[in-house]
């Protein structure tokens, strides 16, 4: 006599704030430096966060992070990337909520390019650079002599 196995039916919840609420915590453990794992220097200030959570969203992390298996490693960010660019960055990466003004766009553009930053579309710099500058009686010629290296960088 053949068994036969009822096979039942497979269901799926898929919760459409679980991972902002994951990120937030982690925001939260960063902000309290609780089970952070890594030190990130940058011109000279030192930033304590989550290896997986920078690894998840930069190709340089990733490559540079996952080499580095001491607990409490430090990682010396390039002289190209600034604090204000970073910062904003580290933000990023713990909220998907890129901050910035007019003063620090580039420094951000240029940080996210350099650390290979996931999720941060060039459209968005494509669309904002000249949006912020186009205005060449503001600008002064260090901005427009950056702004047009930027693009010049973009558009290769």
């Amino acid at each position: 006599m053949a068994m036969s196995t009822s096979r039942s039916s497979v269901f799926t919840f898929e919760s459409t704030v679980h991972s902002s609420h994951v990120l937030h915590r982690l925001d939260e453990q960063r902000c309290r430096d609780t089970l952070c794992d890594v030190t990130v220097m940058v011109e000279g200030q030192s930033f304590r966060a989550h290896r997986s959570v920078l690894s998840s969203c930069s190709e340089y992390f990733s490559l540079r992070i996952s080499s580095l298996m001491q607990h409490g490693a430090v990682v010396t960010l390039p002289p190209e990337v600034t604090v204000e660019g970073f910062e904003a960055l580290l933000r990023f990466a713990y909220t998907s909520k890129l901050h910035f003004v007019k003063e620090n766009v580039l420094q951000i553009r240029n940080a996210a390019s350099i650390l290979g930053f996931r999720d941060l579309d060039e459209a968005c710099f494509d669309f904002l650079l000249p949006k912020f500058f186009s205005n060449s009686k503001s600008s002064s010629p260090h901005v427009k002599k950056m702004l047009k290296s930027q693009l010049l960088t973009l558009n290769s």
